[in-house]
């Protein structure tokens, strides 16, 4: 019942951002922040990096477990790595697939051509329509979700680096508002639903306690 009332919460906070937030953040942004010339000169082109981001977590994490089981170790950050290892690319997967699905224009093509606001739906092989939801928030969000169950001491630190990432992605106008609520959620999602699976399954061969 909690988790159904939190996914109201935040489709609601989505559609409102999207009807009456969006624009008017994304027009002061570029009034405000863009307008300085060297500002909007190194937030130009900003490299993604997020495959290389998903490969190499990936792959250490994946390197760390099996390290781990061949020491024949029961832990709980055995289970982490493992989690992180499968949780990342199931991440970068499916915000690709939702941004294939909502295919919402990017925020500085919008600026440039304020009548493509409105939705267009599975805009394939046409760059520029990827912005909902925000990847980095989907893919960042299940890593500090791990750190954040499997680590709890530095739980307020997890927190700033999310608020951080989530600002930083608005303030250079490289996602909307919506773009990053959506994002944070179901990045949140992403999470839990492979942890669930991931534990489920180690229970079927082996002993998964923390």
């Amino acid at each position: 019942m909690r988790d159904m009332k939190l996914t109201l919460v935040v489709l609601v906070s989505s559609l409102l951002a999207i009807f009456y937030v969006d624009a008017p953040v994304a027009l002061w942004i570029k009034a405000n922040f863009l307008s300085y010339a060297p500002f909007r000169e190194y937030t130009s082109n900003l490299p993604s990096h997020l495959f290389w981001v998903v490969l190499a977590g990936s792959t250490i994490s994946f390197s760390c477990y099996f390290y781990l089981r061949w020491l024949g170790e029961h832990s709980p950050r055995r289970n982490f790595f493992l989690l992180l290892g499968v949780v990342l690319p199931v991440a970068f997967i499916a915000k690709n697939i939702l941004k294939l699905a909502f295919a919402r224009i990017e925020v500085r093509l919008w600026l440039s051509s304020p009548e493509g606001f409105q939705p267009h739906w599975f805009q394939m092989g046409k760059s520029g329509y990827d912005s909902f939801p925000s990847g980095h928030m989907v893919v960042f969000m299940t890593i500090f979700m791990a750190f954040w169950q499997f680590y709890p001491r530095w739980r307020s630190g997890y927190f700033i680096g999310a608020s951080l990432l989530a600002a930083a992605l608005v303030a250079t106008n490289y996602h909307y508002v919506s773009d990053v609520i959506a994002g944070t959620y179901i990045g949140i999602l992403v999470y839990w639903a492979t942890r669930l699976v991931v534990l489920r399954e180690g229970k079927r061969g082996e002993s998964w306690h923390r």
